[in-house]
């Protein structure tokens, strides 16, 4: 196998071990601050840490015009807009909800290389795609037909906002690397962008006195949760996702977001504390069905 792409299944092992532990780290750690000041600490501590490194590294921005904007839509979309929807989405719903909604995010991810990068999609894949986008719908508003609190739709309904941008984000980053953008370039400048954006809306909405109190007084293993997500799920993360999408393909680098469950589902059952429904276990059955056959490829094709 070629060293490159060899190398680059690695990263995105790691990457998916890293972010399939962040979503349940994420939803304990609301438990002692809420959405945009978790957010925005997190946020500041990644742009420092980005600031740091781009000065220190004597990293330039590249020049021509035309990287500018996609710097700028990667880090809108990767940064304020996913992630606000995540931790807000979050907070309102379930770990155990978002692993199944996330399966819509590669769907996406194959749909946009079709259409940008001329990925072609099969027929079978175009089947299981509409399977799978069954099972979430499924998942998404059942709490509509139990009756359920609104807040838990709400939540669903985020948790896709989240989805779609972060899949947005995938496919711009694609381009930005395709025209020699450096991954370290990208990222780090997403923190920044998600700063200036985050940051001044945080002290909007919460005193400045008020929102340093409350993250002084944080408990420790609150702080441990934000200091996870900005410097593992964020500055590493981040940076060898897009890494590794120089050497393979959009959707199958997307094909690794599958295995983000298998560190997740766990820990929301014996760590949080959360239960597996039997609607769950339809809509996981459902989804599944789609992804193997949306996935599966003859031998000899």
């Amino acid at each position: 196998m070629n060293p490159h792409r060899l190398r680059a299944y690695f990263y995105l092992l790691l990457v998916a071990v890293i972010w399939g532990t962040a979503v349940p780290i994420i939803k304990f750690t609301l438990q002692g601050i809420d959405p945009l000041p978790f957010l925005s600490y997190r946020i500041a501590i990644a742009s420092l840490v980005s600031i740091i490194f781009l000065k220190i590294g004597g990293v330039k921005l590249p020049k021509p015009k035309e990287t500018f904007p996609l710097l700028l839509a990667y880090g809108f979309l990767a940064v304020p807009l996913a992630l606000g929807a995540l931790f807000t989405g979050l907070d309102k719903s379930t770990v155990l909800d978002l692993t199944l909604i996330g399966a819509i995010g590669p769907m996406v991810v194959i749909f946009g290389g079709a259409l940008f990068f001329r990925d072609h999609i099969t027929r079978k894949e175009k089947i299981g795609i509409g399977i799978v986008l069954v099972g979430v719908f499924i998942n998404s508003f059942y709490p509509i037909l139990q009756g359920s609190p609104q807040i838990r739709l709400t939540g669903n309904l985020f948790l896709i906002i989240f989805l779609l941008s972060d899949s947005a984000s995938v496919l711009v980053a694609k381009r930005a690397v395709q025209n020699k953008v450096k991954p370290e370039i990208l990222t780090n400048m997403a923190f920044i962008i998600g700063a200036i954006v985050l940051i001044p809306i945080t002290l909007t909405a919460y005193p400045a006195q008020e929102l340093v109190s409350s993250i002084l007084t944080l408990p420790l293993k609150y702080h441990l949760g934000v200091w996870y997500m900005a410097l593992l799920s964020g500055n590493l993360a981040y940076f060898l996702y897009v890494r590794a999408q120089r050497s393979i393909e959009v959707s199958e680098a997307t094909l690794f977001s599958y295995l983000q469950p298998i560190f997740a589902v766990p820990l929301a059952i014996f760590w949080l504390g959360e239960k597996l429904t039997p609607r769950f276990i339809i809509g996981a059955l459902i989804i599944a069905t789609g992804l193997i056959i949306a996935e599966y490829k003859k031998r000899n094709s």
